[in-house]
């Protein structure tokens, strides 16, 4: 237990949340059932995973992602989909929220950012996952959105983190994700650094943006700042195609 603890990344200012259980994964554990060579070991991997942070494997949750800004509430018939098998997936979302105690939401990755968002007095948590198709439609801020009509939460009791992701130094993007972004009214010029007439994209930061632009202060926001292009601790799309995935697991203690 305590060596599968050890082999994750936990956000710094939300691990001092008694309430909440998170941690990403990472390189060496694929999380995927549908990404990898290795696949056939994801189901023990995850009820491996939810043992070590004494969590049940029984009610975790995995949604589809569709490189969206829809959001799921996680109740009911829906605790549990997506855990042992990928067509039983939350269908057509890319975050989900719950308030259910004990239930652990899982969104998957290999180069987006994975984001939390987590309430301390209302008890609620929501995850979601945020490549720069999802970032661009808004997700992040749908995430709060969300939080705040179903859960009452209040802006300023909000904590968040932004996973490790593609970094700025490594993530080069085309015209049509920059024109995207300028399209759905997102500053560019902040999220976007052109170096030798290329163009990057700060996904972690345009995340965080979001955040701030939903009401978060920047001091209740964790962003990891890690890069998975050039940290090979983290699978990468980019770097190694079809290698595998990590997961973002939270859950409310």
């Amino acid at each position: 237990m305590a060596n599968e603890r050890s082999e994750v990344w936990t956000s710094p200012l939300l691990a001092r949340e008694a309430g909440l259980a998170h941690a990403v994964t990472q390189r060496g554990r694929n999380m995927a059932l549908t990404v990898g060579a290795d696949t056939a070991e994801t189901v023990a991997r995850r009820r491996k995973l939810c043992d070590a942070l004494s969590l049940s494997f029984d009610k975790l949750t995995v949604g589809q992602q569709v490189h969206g800004a829809g959001i799921a509430v996680v109740t009911g018939d829906r605790v549990g989909c997506g855990r042992a098998e990928s067509q039983s997936r939350v269908p057509n979302v890319d975050g989900m929220v719950t308030d259910d105690v004990g239930t652990p939401l899982m969104a998957l990755s290999a180069d987006c950012c994975l984001v939390l968002v987590y309430d301390p007095n209302k008890r609620a948590v929501g995850v979601a996952h945020a490549g720069w198709r999802g970032t661009a439609r808004g997700v992040a801020q749908a995430l709060l959105r969300h939080m705040g009509l179903l859960y009452e939460c209040q802006v300023e009791s909000l904590l968040a983190a932004v996973s490790p992701c593609a970094g700025v130094c490594c993530y080069e993007v085309k015209e049509d994700a920059v024109s995207t972004f300028a399209a759905a009214g997102q500053d560019t010029a902040s999220i976007v650094e052109i170096r030798d007439d290329a163009m990057f994209l700060d996904l972690a930061k345009a995340n965080a943006m979001q955040l701030q632009a939903g009401g978060l202060k920047p001091d209740r926001i964790d962003v990891a700042g890690v890069c998975t292009i050039c940290d090979e601790r983290y699978y990468s799309h980019r770097r190694s195609p079809g290698e595998g995935q990590f997961a973002l697991i939270a859950a409310l203690r």
